[in-house]
């Protein structure tokens, strides 16, 4: 009868946990449109990601305005209104999607013997620190934008690019950045994560 094993340290068990942790903070993060906020006529809460918003005015057919009190995302992605979200959109994506792909490898070796080796395992911890140093850029690069008109409405209209007037970074930015972190240490755990040598695969 075939043994079900794992290929990870006690450490490396720690380490797969920790990375699914990582990928759903930094994933939840990226996604949840709560990275700003501010408000709208002084009264209505409104809040930004790179490529969704909450709380948005509309044009009635009557010339006036309507604040529609939902979240959605922008229709295409050459409405998001600059070219800073556009790009930060796009590395933590990519960043959050690759914290993800890394996490389910981590996962598969608590369960299956020989899927990660120490080899492995070091490189596995260089691509999660490659992948939060591009989600830092990404999340580095988002203030660069709040110098446009949407957000200058809610932020009092002095927001500018890396000041925000008066709105103040939201709940889904610290998510975010939490998520950053852990990969941070994730990648220094995966040093100790793997008990198999590339060399002693069995056949």
């Amino acid at each position: 009868m075939p043994v079900f094993a794992s290929s990870l340290t006690a450490t490396g068990v720690f380490w797969a946990c920790l990375s699914l942790a990582a990928a759903i903070l930094s994933c939840s993060g990226f996604y949840l449109p709560f990275w700003i906020q501010g408000a709208l006529f002084n009264s209505t809460e409104v809040s930004f990601g790179s490529f969704r918003r909450c709380s948005y005015p509309r044009m009635k057919d009557d010339g006036g305005v309507q604040i529609v009190h939902e979240c959605g995302r922008y229709t295409t992605f050459r409405d998001i209104p600059s070219v800073s979200w556009q790009v930060t959109t796009v590395t933590v994506g990519i960043g959050a999607a690759t914290s993800l792909l890394m996490a389910f490898t981590a996962l598969a070796a608590c369960c299956v013997a020989d899927v990660v080796t120490k080899r492995a395992a070091r490189i596995l911890g260089l691509v999660q620190v490659v992948t939060g140093v591009v989600i830092v850029i990404g999340g580095a690069i988002y203030p660069n934008g709040w110098g446009i008109r949407e957000v200058r409405e809610v932020c009092g209209g002095i927001s500018d690019s890396y000041y925000l007037g008066t709105c103040q970074l939201s709940w889904s930015f610290y998510l975010m950045g939490a998520g950053v972190v852990m990969l941070f240490l994730c990648s220094f755990l995966s040093l100790w994560a793997s008990r198999i040598k590339p060399h002693s695969y069995r056949i």
